[in-house]
């Protein structure tokens, strides 16, 4: 299906300081201040954990995904994932 737009009676597109934008130009960009992050202090904890890294494990695991063999347990994953919120709410306590 081809739409027709040449009866397009739209109003012109407008750039932030309210002048008509003219076809093929972009409008002006405004710049805002920088913003913040801060981290709560869960997330700090979280992020401060040395998580150890196994190889062997890594690879096994990738060697399953490229034979279409590894297991997703999906109630092992959401134990482990209570699990940990538990673990930093207690932390915060």
């Amino acid at each position: 299906m081809k739409i027709d737009d040449s009866n397009n009676k739209l109003p012109p597109v407008t750039v932030p300081a309210g002048k008509a934008a003219k076809t093929g130009q972009t409008a002006p960009l405004k710049h805002a201040e920088s913003d913040k992050v801060s981290l709560s202090g869960t997330a700090k904890a979280a992020s401060a954990r040395d998580a150890p890294i196994d190889v062997a494990k890594v690879e096994r695991v990738r060697d399953e995904i490229a034979r279409g063999a590894f297991q997703i347990d999906p109630d092992r994953i959401a134990g482990d994932m209570i699990a940990g919120a538990r673990e930093l709410m207690a932390q915060k306590r």
